[in-house]
């Protein structure tokens, strides 16, 4: 289970709530690419939005939800929750007929459907969440994931980790003395900035279109255009399907989190994916670089070698007296050659306290309809 941070304004929070929905999008910005693959499109824009695709299409039924209300006047950013995920993502192209633009005034694109998990009506401010130190003894423990958005002023959809969800909801709770609100039907209180229960509900009768960026992803191929966000994208959308389990998830069929785009510092590093799953007797992490390209030397050298010193800082140390595995892995365009092959079977990697497993390669190749993965390593 993974659980998402939304960004909200103190107007479109309000219609989150009664319509039970979650969001995001690019301003004015349409993405026509995702039903015809084959239109010409601004490769920035492009590479922006389906950054937005990635990031909603890691989303699960079941996974958590906050809502980050943005700093208005005098009072503070304010995280909200807790909610549920209800639906698969699904797209509402930004135009005239995007379902409650005219009410939010933002074409949101990308969405899921919600429920009521835990609500709280008070929040946690930004210096509640992410400033205060009390409780915390390592700089593990402070929340980096929102931390580098904040930094970075980016990312209306972030994924944090189960720890740092669990210091939110000790927080939120003690904050409400473990009073949350027990309805389906919510609005909110920007008087006194504090989520409500309404009296009824209101159905949520927007378009649901596919998200799938595989069409556009061959497109793209075919062309021999980039395509390493539409490869993430992919990846994000099927990591779990009958397919990919094998290949990226250490234990099938049980629970893990998923983060795209990881920031791992305060520059602009970051971990393509990262998986991890916990038993009761260890945790396992696999940390993925992604390439559209053939692969070379230095993703082992130098990327994957920053990443894991970063896990080894800020993730180790939060699962103190479980054993700790990591899979550095690549997915790349074809096969090894039998130097490479070489090069990234001697490549080794020592940390402390963590077992660092041997580099795993999957190499994927396009064909007309479909992009295979295949793993060598």
């Amino acid at each position: 289970m993974t659980t998402h941070v939304f960004v909200v304004d103190v107007n479109t929070f309000k219609y989150h709530l009664e319509y039970m929905f979650a969001g995001t999008g690019a301003g004015q910005k349409q993405s026509p690419f995702l039903t015809n693959s084959a239109v010409s499109y601004n490769w920035k824009t492009e590479q922006m939005l389906v950054g937005m695709v990635a990031d909603i299409s890691r989303i699960r039924i079941g996974d958590k939800v906050i809502f980050y209300l943005q700093t208005k006047g005098t009072n503070q950013g304010t995280f909200f929750g807790v909610f549920k995920v209800a639906s698969l993502p699904f797209f509402d192209e930004n135009d005239t007929n995007n379902y409650l633009v005219n009410q939010t005034g933002k074409g949101l694109s990308f969405r899921i459907l919600i429920e009521p998990d835990e609500v709280y009506a008070k929040g946690l401010t930004e210096h509640e969440f992410l400033d205060s130190l009390q409780g915390k003894n390592h700089p593990s423990d402070m929340c980096w994931s929102l931390i580098y958005r904040k930094l970075k002023a980016n990312r209306g959809c972030t994924m944090i980790t189960d720890y740092e969800f669990n210091d939110f909801i000790q927080k939120v709770r003690a904050k409400n003395n473990s009073n949350y609100l027990i309805s389906n039907n919510f609005t909110f209180d920007s008087t006194n900035n504090e989520i409500c229960v309404a009296s009824s509900t209101q159905a949520y009768l927007g378009r649901r279109n596919s998200l799938d960026i595989l069409p556009r992803l061959l497109n793209k191929a075919h062309n021999s255009n980039a395509f390493e966000s539409h490869l993430q994208a992919y990846l994000t959308q099927n990591f779990d399907n009958a397919i990919l389990s094998p290949l990226l998830i250490p234990y099938p069929g049980q629970f893990c989190w998923i983060g795209n785009e990881v920031s791992c510092g305060v520059g602009m590093q970051r971990i393509d994916l990262m998986i991890k799953q916990e038993t009761e007797l260890e945790v396992v992490i696999r940390i993925i670089e992604l390439k559209y390209t053939t692969p070379y030397l230095e993703i082992a050298t130098k990327q994957l070698s920053w990443y894991l010193e970063w896990l080894s800082y800020y993730v180790a140390p939060k699962y103190t007296g479980k054993s700790i595995r990591v899979i550095p892995t690549i997915i790349a365009n074809g096969a090894l050659t039998n130097q490479l092959q070489t090069q990234y079977q001697s490549c080794s990697y020592t940390i402390q306290s963590v077992n660092v497993e041997p580099i795993q390669y999957i190499g994927f190749n396009i064909t007309t309809n479909n992009i295979n993965f295949t793993r060598y390593l």
